[in-house]
């Protein structure tokens, strides 16, 4: 299976290539849009520099071998421009990891054979959009992650194949349970790659029923810390 990681940043895409390069039966690619704050020119040089440092730390060679081999590829602009798309279409991708600060569209989405999936660390369809972690312990309700393809919407692509709980008890505060949430990308993503390789996948269905969230405010992020602490002083797992 051919499968590209969607990204800005070198750094984080190569963590999770590291993640799933040795899977058999995988050709892994890292694909880089220029930064949304950055030119073109001046996003890419960063990556180089990046790439750079990724090899001389530790004596990998795998940053280079991606860049001599033509499976590191610098996109010129945005993912859904059409150059960038062509460029896809071109590299005839099963499957894409979403690493990128952007909202894809159709154009972009349908360049994988697949799709597209997304690490989202809250359980759908309940919980969707911004904050879901601290919404889900406010309301008392289960936290996880979710692996689901993605479309065009927020949080909205109907095929989930991979929503398991997390048990956070162990952490007092919000930031440390959702950097810990974050770095899960890496877990769930193998898991999600494994289950399409081997075809065992059975898709579960994210149909809407839940809400969209945006982003808490500060008055509830307390009263989210105090829960957490308070979970976490008497053991108790906010599931």
């Amino acid at each position: 299976m051919r499968i590209g990681i969607l990204a800005h940043s070198f750094s984080s895409a190569f963590a999770l290539y590291k993640a799933v390069a040795d899977m058999p039966g995988q050709e892994l690619f890292i694909i880089l849009s220029p930064s949304p704050h950055r030119s073109a020119w001046t996003s890419h040089l960063a990556n180089l520099a990046r790439l750079v440092l990724a090899s001389l730390k530790g004596f990998d060679s795998r940053p280079l071998q991606l860049l001599v081999t033509g499976r590191l590829v610098f996109l010129g602009r945005s993912f859904h421009d059409k150059q960038s798309v062509d460029t896809l279409k071109k590299l005839k991708l099963d499957l894409g990891l979403h690493k990128a600060g952007v909202i894809y569209r159709d154009v972009t989405i349908q360049a994988f054979h697949l799709g597209i999936l997304n690490h989202h660390i809250g359980i759908l369809p309940a919980y969707r959009g911004r904050s879901v972690l601290e919404w889900s312990i406010l309301r008392g309700d289960p936290v996880g992650v979710t692996v689901f393809f993605i479309d065009t919407g927020i949080d909205t692509g109907s095929r989930i194949l991979v929503s398991e709980q997390v048990d956070i008890s162990s952490f007092r505060s919000v930031t440390e349970a959702k950097q810990y949430f974050f770095s899960l990308d890496k877990v769930f993503f193998h898991k999600a790659v494994a289950l399409l390789s081997d075809g065992s996948e059975a898709f579960q269905l994210n149909d809407g029923s839940g809400r969209r969230y945006f982003v808490m405010s500060k008055l509830f992020e307390d009263v989210v810390e105090r829960l957490l602490q308070t979970n976490s002083k008497s053991n108790i797992s906010v599931r």
